[in-house]
């Protein structure tokens, strides 16, 4: 295996670099040091998500003993503690840490489950009950510009898709249905509202967020389009929608060298388009051919553009 090591001795002798970062450097190279950022990340989402699954096991087997208003009282504080980190770090002008800023997540999440607890008992907003989501979008967008958190503005984007998801439709409550066209027409909805907000953002907050926005809005954009395109009432325009956008992404991918957006354009095409044979053919040998064939179609253009946009970097 090559080794850069004399090389970053040789620029150290020359004086291009200092010691330290020699030093740095070697230990990299020989692997005796390395990041565990990711690792870490993975290890404190899943702390929050198991603390959130406790904390929904704990109210649902001692909510007689504990009371309902001791319970809503008990979760709020709970929440407010999670925030005074973000809070201090914000006062001092310094960097959340990525405990911080997991325990804000945490927080933003047990407001939630706080709030959607109170109404589901108290009924304050009556048959409008849905508009909570709309509420907790406000508030944890408010939240994530003034503490900075990608996290909590990932909250506040999914309680908005949670409220066009619901109070856009009958005004009951009604899971999105994979093959329905109101899935479609929501789903895109909540995308241009979305981008709206990145073009806001863009003016108003240096584009800080622009990368949530725009992945959030483009995932929202493709699910309404295969749900489109799983509807044979709809299958036409979902499949021109799905080509589409597929077609943007790309050439995002290609003018921005984000592979992500490469992977939404094939990979979703990919998927409803495979979605569509199967329905029209009942997945015969002949679907089954097609379907195999466009993966594999996909698979090798997705090998192309994560080649051109390898060099493109480089």
């Amino acid at each position: 295996m090559h080794s850069l090591e004399d090389e970053l001795r040789e620029l150290r002798s020359t004086g291009n670099l200092d010691e330290v970062t020699t030093a740095q450097a070697i230990a990299l190279e020989r692997r005796s040091v390395f990041s565990v950022y990711g690792e870490l990340r993975a290890a404190l989402y899943a702390a929050v998500a198991l603390v959130v699954t406790g904390v929904g096991i704990l109210v649902r087997e001692h909510l007689d003993h504990i009371g309902r208003l001791t319970l809503i009282f008990v979760l709020a504080l709970a929440a407010a503690a999670c925030y005074v980190p973000a809070l201090r770090a914000r006062l001092r002008r310094t960097g959340h840490s990525t405990g911080g800023e997991y325990l804000l997540l945490l927080g933003a999440l047990i407001v939630s489950a706080d709030l959607g607890y109170a109404e589901s008992h108290f009924h304050w907003l009556g048959a409008n009950w849905s508009r909570h989501l709309l509420i907790l979008a406000a508030f944890h967008a408010f939240t994530a510009y003034a503490l900075e958190s990608r996290l909590v503005l990932s909250v506040a984007l999914t309680s908005l898709a949670g409220w066009f998801g619901i109070e856009r439709g009958t005004g009951n409550f009604s899971p999105w249905h994979f093959a329905t066209p109101e899935l479609g027409l929501r789903a895109l909805l909540c995308a241009a509202v979305i981008l709206m907000w990145r073009a806001i953002d863009q003016r108003t907050n240096a584009a800080r967020f622009r990368e949530v926005l725009e992945h959030f809005s483009a995932n929202l954009a493709f699910w309404g389009a295969v749900g489109w395109s799983s509807n044979a009432h709809m299958r036409l325009v979902g499949v021109v929608t799905l080509l589409s956008l597929g077609v943007i992404a790309v050439l995002k991918a290609l003018r921005s060298r984000e592979e992500s957006f490469a992977v939404y354009g094939v990979g979703y095409t990919t998927l409803g388009l495979c979605l569509v044979i199967g329905q029209m053919t009942d997945l015969t040998s002949f679907g089954a051919a097609l379907v195999l064939a466009i993966v594999l179609v996909a698979a090798a253009v997705l090998r192309r553009l994560h080649d051109v946009l390898k060099e493109a970097r480089a």
